[in-house]
């Protein structure tokens, strides 16, 4: 496996060329419930909620509404609990056109605090599953200040910046799209 350099704003931090994605989930992994969902939505991060603001166009955030919206959200998603048995994470990829799918995740500051690592290798295993299922491309879009998720899609799941869309978030923020494709793995 080779290191490589990446240019973006991270400013040219090294990444592995090639993932290396786990065989299996970590065993705090289910299938998502609708109540992860509200729980999650009301105890939603700040940036998480600018992010849903700046998607679904709506001026205020109801956690109700919000919750509605990621439990009818299509595709692969999962739970990540924390040692309380609570929802720290909830995520997954929804298949926008074919091989193409796009990553959307919502969490507590607190599961993000204690279960990175976790949130981490379920998100690494499902798109290694996603990419045996024939995906060609994996892409998250999100709010350009979100720096912290950013950071994490390029250093954490090897997702590279492809640019800036100026100003096309509901309320004029600048949206950054992050993506990995299968190709990326056969370096």
């Amino acid at each position: 496996m080779t290191l490589m350099r990446r240019l973006d704003p991270l400013g040219g931090s090294l990444m592995l060329s090639a993932m290396l994605y786990p065989s299996r989930t970590p065993a705090n992994v289910v299938a998502p419930k609708n109540w992860h969902f509200q729980y999650l939505a009301d105890h939603l991060r700040a940036d998480e909620k600018s992010h849903w603001l700046a998607f679904s166009g709506a001026d205020v955030f109801d956690a109700d509404v919000a919750a509605q919206a990621y439990m009818m959200t299509p595709g692969l998603a999962f739970t990540l609990l924390g040692s309380d048995g609570m929802p720290a994470v909830a995520g997954g990829f929804r298949e926008v056109r074919k091989g193409a799918w796009e990553g959307w995740m919502v969490g507590t500051a607190e599961g993000w605090d204690r279960h990175w690592r976790g949130i981490t290798r379920a998100t690494r295993w499902l798109m290694g599953q996603l990419f045996v299922m024939g995906a060609r491309r994996l892409s998250i879009d999100t709010v350009a200040t979100r720096v912290d998720a950013t950071d994490w899609y390029g250093r954490a799941l090897g997702m590279r910046l492809e640019g800036v869309q100026r100003r096309a978030g509901a309320h004029g923020e600048d949206i950054v799209t992050y993506s990995r494709i299968a190709e990326d793995d056969q370096a």
